[in-house]
């Protein structure tokens, strides 16, 4: 098995929307705007994250 680790850094979009289930489950889903290093500005690239615990 392989893993895959992929560290994003720039700024969230809007405040993280937490979820609270009655099963215990959390599910937090963001946006995260990253600058490219590039040298056109063409804006910079959205993710779209979620994490569940």
């Amino acid at each position: 098995m392989s893993l895959n680790v992929v560290t994003l850094v720039g700024r969230a979009g809007q405040d993280p929307d937490v979820k609270y289930f009655e099963s215990g489950d959390v599910i937090c889903t963001l946006t995260l705007a990253v600058k490219r290093f590039s040298r056109k500005s063409d804006g910079p690239d959205w993710f779209n994250l979620g994490v569940t615990r």
